[in-house]
């Protein structure tokens, strides 16, 4: 009999899973009706105008030549001058190592397409133009040779220098006066007007248009120039000019030969014409130095001699190269302001066979020794000769100089000779002083009328109120014809004198 079949139940909790699983997962949202979202539109693009053309450029390009055309004829007519645009400028030299780069040169000039050229010579300046649509109505051309830097003002402090002013305190730090300050500041304002009214003068303003050449006076209207010549040329879209300038119609300079030149070029958009900053100019070289006769050779060493301590700034006018300005402290001002004096250049005194002698400004008194005008010598002076002799076939000079040092306050005093040969040789004809100096102020000067004999007469000074008064004394130069010197002798006067000297 075969063994009952058994069958396996599986738990009731495993067969009703699924239905528990149906159960237990979250039921759908129930539908809901479903908007129609809009679809955005697309943007419109709207075409932007077209930029404005720029308009004509008011840029004029400058260039320096060395020499006028061949074949120049004032007319107007710029062909024989060739291209009139300005070389493109040099690379940059490279840096050296440790250095940083140099800035990139400026070459705006090459994009300019007006175009201006310019000749400086020992007769003026002569030029050319070429004017594009935006310079029809004329440009301004600006001259200028850089103004020397000035002194500053303030107080003479002793031993030399000057101590800048100082409007809001004293030494101590202590406020000044009201009134004081209020000075202070008017005699700072009156030097800055000083200084714009100098540094104007080494600059010339002038406008090239359809009728010419003008000059701009100080109210910025133009003007005629005395001398000035021009022709125009051309019509609408291009327009040339040619013209002269002479000397006189030029700005002050203030070196000797003049070798470069600053330059400002611009459409004339304004009935005035601007005043640029220094960056808008620029200085061109003149290919070959310009000097001015009479006497450039002169003019040359006086503006290449250095300058004493406490800055001369000299200059001249190319139109009047004999005159000289030298800038100074104003006399009685103590050093707070500034004013011109005229000084001449140089100024013949005498000759000897073919050697010309004369007073020469080198920055300060001077001879200069000259056979058929070229320089033989210089000489440091005390300016005009108190006499001139001829003596053993030679021009005796003498110089008396007689000032107050303000190191000690007194004074000296000092007599010079000096022989100048047919040669142009000179040689000095003094013998030694005896106690010459320091003086009071009774000190004087004395000489007969063939300056064979001649000395100095006074009290030395002593350096306080107290003690003996020194007597006075007389030292006398006579001329030693053995020697061919001027040798020196004193003696003391009588008391009477002493007194009367006092």
């Amino acid at each position: 009999m075969s063994a009952p079949m058994r069958t396996r139940r599986r738990p009731a909790l495993l067969l009703l899973a699924p239905f528990f699983a149906a159960a237990c997962r979250p039921a759908p949202p129930p539908a809901t009706a479903r908007a129609d979202i809009a679809t955005p539109p697309k943007p419109v693009v709207v075409a932007a105008p077209p930029a404005a053309a720029p308009g004509p450029s008011p840029l004029v390009s400058v260039k320096t030549q060395a020499r006028v055309p061949e074949g120049f004829v004032l007319d107007g007519d710029v062909a024989e001058w060739g291209s009139l645009v300005p070389p493109p400028p040099p690379r940059p030299a490279r840096p050296a190592r440790g250095e940083s780069a140099h800035p990139p040169t400026s070459t705006s000039a090459m994009d300019a397409p007006s175009h201006v050229a310019l000749v400086l010579s020992s007769a003026g300046v002569t030029l050319a133009a070429e004017l594009d649509e935006g310079s029809q109505d004329g440009i301004w051309l600006g001259l200028g040779f850089g103004a020397p830097e000035l002194p500053p003002i303030g107080y003479f402090q002793r031993g030399g220098g000057v101590m800048p002013l100082n409007c809001e305190t004293d030494m101590g730090g202590e406020p000044l006066p009201a009134d004081v300050q209020k000075a202070c500041h008017e005699t700072l304002a009156q030097h800055d007007a000083f200084i714009a009214g100098y540094e104007a003068r080494f600059v010339r303003f002038f406008r090239l248009d359809r009728g010419g050449l003008s000059g701009i006076g100080e109210d910025g209207k133009g003007r005629p120039i005395e001398g000035a010549k021009a022709a125009v040329k051309g019509g609408e879209g291009r327009l040339t000019i040619e013209a002269t300038l002479p000397t006189s119609a030029l700005p002050r300079a203030s070196s000797a030969p003049i070798d470069s030149i600053r330059l400002f070029a611009r459409a004339a958009d304004a009935p005035r014409p601007p005043a640029p900053a220094d960056e808008a100019w620029v200085w061109r070289e003149i290919p070959e130095p310009v000097s001015y006769e009479p006497f450039a050779n002169l003019r040359a060493l006086a503006f290449q001699a250095p300058e004493p301590i406490g800055r001369v700034p000299m200059s001249y006018q190319p139109g009047d190269p004999l005159e000289l300005e030298v800038i100074g402290y104003a006399r009685g001002s103590g050093g707070t302001a500034l004013e011109p004096t005229r000084q001449g250049l140089y100024s013949p005194i005498s000759t000897i066979g073919d050697v010309e002698i004369g007073e020469l400004f080198l920055r300060r008194p001077a001879l200069a020794i000259l056979r058929r005008g070229e320089i033989v010598d210089t000489i440091d002076s005390y300016g005009a000769p108190t006499g001139i002799v001829r003596r053993n076939k030679e021009l005796h000079m003498f110089f008396y100089d007689q000032y107050t040092s303000t190191d000690i306050w007194a004074e000296s005093a000092d007599w010079r000779v000096i022989a100048i040969k047919p040669s142009g040789e000179y040689t000095e004809l003094l013998e030694g002083a005896v106690n010459n100096g320091p003086w009071e102020k009774d000190v004087e000067e004395f000489h007969s009328t063939r300056f064979d004999r001649f000395g100095i007469r006074g009290t030395p000074w002593r350096q306080d109120a107290e003690g003996e008064v020194p007597r006075a004394v007389e030292i006398t130069w006579r001329y030693d014809a053995t020697t061919g010197m001027y040798r020196p002798s004193s003696r003391a006067l009588p008391a009477t004198k002493a007194k009367k000297a006092r």
